[in-house]
């Protein structure tokens, strides 16, 4: 079961979003259209989503391995539940008026919040559990422990880039540099898996401790 206090904390916030969500509706112009309206729902359509992963890994896993993805679950679902809370909470002000960006302030906050986004998921990732054998592409325990900690420290890593970058870095360059760091970022945890797979056991065991 999904840890019960995670989950409360999430409702009230996933409610919060979608009531912000309606009141941003009625602030479009008379004239609006079902585009204009779903995108206020885009927020809590994206949080109603992060509920899936611990509810298939509720619904899929050893009963052995429940309580260490409970743990994690309540952890991810409060951390995104609060990330969702001040956008959502962002983009109202700026609808009400309360707060104002030019399009160039915009892209860079942007840059910034998917930075934030990444190094959340990166600070998150190294501590997910462990998964069974049978489905976990026949990683062992502890080489699904390296792997998630490597892919934590690349997502850091991506994150901390595209923050720096949408502060410091012309908006024009933004698009040939994200691919690069996307596919350098890909093709480097293909390697390490790769590198993991076919590691001797003796060393692989030893470089784990």
């Amino acid at each position: 079961m999904i840890d019960p206090k995670a989950l409360r904390i999430y409702g009230l916030i996933f409610l919060a979003i979608v009531i912000a969500g309606f009141w941003q509706v009625s602030l479009l112009p008379a004239h609006h259209n079902t585009v204009s309206v779903l995108s206020q729902f885009a927020l809590p359509a994206t949080l109603l989503f992060m509920m899936v992963v611990p509810f298939l890994q509720w619904l899929t896993l050893p009963k052995e391995t429940l309580p260490a993805w409970r743990r994690w679950s309540g952890r991810w679902l409060v951390s995104w539940s609060v990330v969702f809370a001040l956008l959502q909470a962002f983009v109202l002000a700026h609808a009400l008026g309360l707060v104002s960006l030019p399009a160039l302030g915009s892209g860079r906050l942007f840059l910034v919040y998917m930075g934030i986004i990444f190094m959340m998921m990166g600070n998150a990732t190294p501590k997910t559990p462990s998964m069974p054998q049978r489905a976990s592409f026949e990683l062992d325990p502890w080489q699904q422990n390296r792997m998630f900690r490597f892919i934590g420290k690349l997502l850091f890593g991506l994150g901390l880039a595209f923050a720096l970058g949408g502060i410091l870095l012309p908006l024009e360059y933004w698009r040939p540099v994200f691919l690069c760091l996307m596919l350098a970022a890909l093709a480097a945890g293909i390697w390490y898996g790769i590198k993991l797979r076919y590691e001797p056991r003796d060393k692989a065991l030893g470089d784990a401790r």
